[in-house]
């Protein structure tokens, strides 16, 4: 007589939930639209971090026309202009990538792509036929992907550049795995403020508001963009605005926002050039980050900085146009004989604004208000 066999009721559900987990990470990982599977949480690895649902569909028109252009402008970058017919945006939304791994990850969670950046402009829940988009990339992939990626939404203008190897400038030269080295920063955020400068020059065309995203930043909190914009538009003497940034066990990633300490004399008058480390060192000693200076506000409140971070940053468009952009070298403390000792990049664009007759100033948002930066850059 054939012996039976029998499976213990505890091994075949074990096996199945086995099999479902390796179906469903082998699904995120390797579905249509690249995004990233995340396991960071315990929702999201349960199948809770589905792409945000685009809800102003109504007001596109069922007719919708789009024109689509892609040309070499005349320094050797690659352009790709796409536009709805008849749309009038007024928010420019801007990143810069130089890479796949200019996305980043989560913890626990697979590489990013330009998907997850294009699902988190969704969530912002703007209606994108008022938005523009410009995006830079030194990669040929990036740029094509970021082509895709745009395509299935009603952006009311997109505009995307590919500079071989970063336009062959500075950055180049910087191992992607050594970008944070001390002795590398001067020459990578000059760099940066570069391509920042670039991008802005060659998208800005009639938006009223231009908003800069870093490519590993993850999340918005709630309504942080609709915040910003409200304050430019109230307030004449608002030019730009940040919010804090967090990463997972860091309640302030981004050190590039601050306000000085006007008490500390040597940071105030002139600096001798012999007291040019002093005065960068004082600097650090004595400045406010933005996580001390928010504490106990509410989200409606708007505080001064003196310097302000790229994770996220509202320029408003009239400033642009009269002159503002990221200084290329340290701009405070120039003189003939050599450059400052600080203010390079996002550090001295609220210096230069300041410096501009209406320009208004630098805040932060107070309250609640944040972005969040991917857990691995």
């Amino acid at each position: 007589m054939a012996t039976r066999i029998r499976f213990a009721p505890n091994r075949v559900v074990l096996s199945g939930v086995a099999v479902f987990l390796v179906l469903f990470v082998l699904f995120h990982s390797f579905e249509p639209r690249k995004r990233a599977w995340s396991c960071k949480t315990l929702s999201s690895c349960l199948g809770g971090n589905h792409p945000p649902t685009y809800k102003h569909w109504d007001g596109v028109p069922l007719d919708l026309a789009v024109g689509k252009n892609e040309k070499t402008l005349s320094d050797g970058t690659v352009f790709y202009h796409q536009r709805i017919v008849n749309t009038n945006p007024d928010v420019l939304i801007q990143v810069l990538t130089r890479d796949a791994h200019s996305w980043s990850a989560d913890f626990r969670s697979t590489p990013r792509t330009v998907y997850d950046f294009i699902d988190m402009i969704v969530s912002t829940d703007l209606d994108l036929t008022r938005v523009s988009l410009g995006l830079m990339t030194a990669t040929r992939d990036e740029f094509e992907a970021a082509k895709k990626a745009v395509m299935p939404l009603p952006f009311a203008r997109v505009a995307l550049f590919y500079r071989e190897n970063d336009g062959g400038g500075p950055a180049a030269e910087i191992p992607y795995e050594d970008r944070h080295r001390d002795e590398v920063q001067r020459k990578r955020r000059g760099a940066i403020a570069g391509a920042r400068n670039y991008l802005m020059a060659r998208s800005l065309q009639d938006e009223k508001h231009v908003i800069w995203v870093d490519a590993d930043i993850v999340e918005f909190s709630k309504g942080v963009v609709q915040k910003m914009i409200e304050h430019a538009e109230k307030r004449d003497d608002v030019g730009i605005v940040t919010a804090l940034c967090v990463q997972t066990i860091t309640p302030n990633y981004d050190k590039n926002a601050w306000s000085i300490n006007k008490q500390v004399p040597l940071l105030m008058g002139p600096v001798g050039d012999g007291d040019l480390k002093t005065a960068a060192d004082k600097l650090v000693e004595t400045r406010t980050y933005i996580d001390e200076i928010i504490k106990g506000t509410n989200d409606d409140d708007l505080l001064p900085l003196d310097s302000v971070g790229g994770t996220i940053l509202y320029i408003k468009a009239s400033v642009v146009r009269q002159g503002i952009n990221f200084p290329t070298s340290y701009v405070v403390g120039t003189t003939w004989s050599h450059e400052g000792w600080v203010g390079i990049e996002s550090e001295g664009i609220c210096y230069m604004l300041s410096q501009l007759d209406g320009g208004g100033g630098c805040f932060v948002l107070g309250g609640s208000h944040h972005v969040r930066h991917a857990d691995w850059s």
